[in-house]
Order: structure tokens, then sequence, then C-alpha cells
């Protein structure tokens, strides 16, 4: 068979070719940018690493399969990354009052089916029907926050809820919670694309695909909701007009330096309820996180996302200056950093709201083409991982030999 073609080199075009490659499917990838790994990628700095997006991944047999396959090895988890904190007040590891936590924990030990998300229905009317406007705004609403920077308001409970309420189908592994590499998640890209290479995918970089009116062998658009609109756009308008409903968020990162104190709070990080009135959706404590990471006193801020969609119009000064004020709130302190990082992205992520869950229900590419994406109804890194392995098998049995 002609080879798979692969629009976008980023994890998801990676870790698709990966498993084609894998059952013996030849690949040939094409990329707009002259680097892979889209939004991810990890810089070394004079004092730590400084990551562009994600951090980590959900540990699962697949993704340690992934790591032994790539000869990649797992940062050593630091202890005091089980201290997560939410900031009511003060950062809390439990921010919820008896009632509510009483209230939540008869909802653990009932049968999930009853309370599984409604179609259409919002993650802060879900949220509210089952437990209550407290658990709404203090505890789910700032973890979603911190991996959907969207709006609960908006939010389809369906679509960022049922897969955390169901039984799982990826089995476990040894590891739990997060994990990465021991140079940061760009390591995992960097091997990725080695591996690739060695055995004999091409990569079409500075490319920018143009997609025939009529495919003729599989073609896999592995961009961004927006990235695939602009390519279907001249021959399947249609398909790209349901895209264009697709609302990007934007996000931008902070990466600073500080010289370590003994009172500084120890943990994974703190995530900050919009009430509370911060600037940032929360903040990461890296060098508590992982080894390797940092010897100074390591924290990645983020701000953006449905709370301010306008944050990328912010100056850098501006910025430090949302930084001080949201650490000055949280720890007390005024120090300066001794290093600071910043990293824009004007289109992060997609906003998974009950318009969106509407039109992924009617979502139909044509013969041939196929779409994969964190905007699909998978966010994770890896339960992108998990659909690039089903699309690579559902691929074979269509058109492999």
């Amino acid at each position: 068979m002609k080879p798979v073609r692969i629009v976008g080199a980023g994890f998801s075009g990676l870790t698709l070719a990966h498993e084609l490659v894998e059952l013996g499917i030849p690949v040939q990838i094409f990329e707009k940018r002259n680097v892979t790994g889209g939004l991810i990628s990890s810089r070394e700095t004079s004092f730590g690493v400084v990551e562009s997006a994600a951090n980590a991944i959900l540990a699962n047999a697949e993704i340690e399969h992934l790591f032994q396959d790539l000869k990649v090895e797992f940062a050593e988890n630091k202890p005091e990354r089980k201290n997560r904190y939410i900031f009511w007040e003060r950062p809390r590891r439990w921010p919820l009052t008896f009632a509510s936590s009483l209230k939540l924990f008869k909802l653990l030990f009932t049968r999930f089916g009853f309370f599984l998300p409604e179609t259409q229905e919002t993650v802060r009317h879900w949220a509210r029907r089952v437990v209550g406007a407290e658990f709404e705004s203090r505890l789910l609403a700032p973890a979603l926050g911190g991996v959907y920077a969207g709006d609960v308001k908006e939010l389809s409970a369906s679509l960022v809820l049922k897969k955390m309420l169901s039984k799982s189908d990826t089995p476990k592994g040894v590891l739990r919670g997060s994990v990465s590499p021991k140079a940061g998640m760009g390591e995992l890209i960097e091997a990725l694309t080695r591996d690739l290479k060695a055995r004999g995918v091409e990569f079409e970089m500075d490319s920018e695909f143009v997609l025939e009116p009529f495919v003729s062998n599989p073609t896999v658009l592995c961009t961004s909701a927006w990235g695939a609109e602009k390519i279907l756009m001249p021959n399947y308008g249609e398909l790209a007009d349901a895209l264009k409903k697709c609302e990007s968020l934007p996000l931008i990162s902070v990466t600073a330096f500080f010289e370590p104190k003994a009172s500084d709070l120890q943990g994974f990080g703190c995530l900050f309820p919009e009430e509370q009135k911060f600037s940032a959706l929360g903040v990461l404590f890296n060098a508590n996180i992982f080894s390797n990471r940092s010897e100074k006193r390591s924290e990645t801020w983020i701000f953006g996302g449905a709370r301010e969609r306008t944050i990328t119009q912010l100056s850098d000064a501006q910025l430090r200056a949302r930084l001080f004020e949201d650490r000055k709130k949280l720890t007390g302190q005024t120090q300066d950093p001794i290093d600071i990082h910043i990293t824009r992205w004007p289109k992060a992520l997609p906003h998974y709201t009950i318009a969106w869950e509407s039109v992924l229900k009617e979502l139909k590419t044509p013969p041939f083409l196929y779409l994969h994406g964190n905007y699909l109804g998978q966010l994770g890194l890896s339960q992108i991982y998990s659909r690039s392995r089903k699309l690579a098998k559902e691929i074979k049995a269509n058109y492999g030999t």
C-alpha cells in the first residue's frame, strides 16, 4: 500500500506514526514547522528545565510500554509531589466543608451510573445536581480549569467527566499518577522522532500540506481543529465549517526560578478558584514533582484559558506584575526571580463546550480521510496515545495488507 500520510508532527501525529510502523504500515509525515512536537518541548536553561506545555503524562500500561520501546527512562518522582493544593482563603489540601465532603463521599460509594452526566449538561449543572455549589466552585471548577482551562458554565460534563466516571478500558501499569522522561517531555518527542527516522519514515518539514479533492490513500490530519479547518476548506467545506465551531483557548506559561526558602510551599502545585481573584489558573512547583528539574525553586504559572481570553495581549512586563501579585497572595513573599521564561500560545486548547459536544456527535469524514487530535474527546496525552493505538489498528484493518 502507499504510505499513510500524516499531517502534523505533534504528539498525536508522532504516536500514530509509531503505532502504524509497529504494524508494518509505511508512513510519510508532513509538518508545516521545522521542528516536531507541536506545543511540547523542553528547554534546559542555566537554572533548570523549562517546559513549553505539558510537564507530564498520566501513567498506564500503554505509556510504560511506549517508554520502554523508545528506551526513555522515567524521571524519579519526588515524595512531596503527593501534596496538591487548592487555594481557598489559604492553600488547602482539601477545600470542602464537612457537609459537602460527606455528600461527595456518599456519591463515591454509590453506583456511578445513576450520576453519569446527561447529554448537553454543563459541568456546573452536573456538579450542583449531584453534590452542590460548594463542590463545583471550590474543587471541581479549579481542578478542571487546571486541565481543560475551560468555563464550567460552558464545559460539557459528558465530554470532560464521562470517561473519568466510567471504567477505563486501558490496562493499569506498575506506575501511578503523572510521569515524565528524565530530561522533560521534549525528550519523549525527540525519542519518537529519532525512532521514526531510524525506521525509514520520511519527514517533509516546512511543508504546507495541500489536500486534493478526492483522497485516494489514507490521510490523517493530526493537527488542531483550526489547523485541520484550514487544510479542509478548499475542497471539504462542510467538514471545515464544522471544525470552525471549535473555540480555541489561549494559554501563557511563565516559569520563574527563585532562591529556595524554608517557608516555600512543598507539593505538586496549587490551583486557584475564580472566586479567590487570582489572575493565574494555577501554579506548578516543578522541582517538587520530578528529580533533575532544578536546584532552585522552580514554579510554572499558567494564565489565560476561558478565564481571560485576551491574555496574549498582555506584555511581558504586565505578566510579570500579575505573577508577582499572585505569588505574594499565595506565599506572602515579594522576592525577585533569578530567571524567568514566558511561553505564549494564542491558540492552545480546544474549549470542550456543550456546543462542541453537539458538533462531535455529527462529525463525519469521507473515505481514506481521518482526523486525530486533542479536540476529538481526548485531551490528555495518555488518552491521545490510546486513540493513536486504536486508530492505527483501524487503518490497518481497512487498508493494510
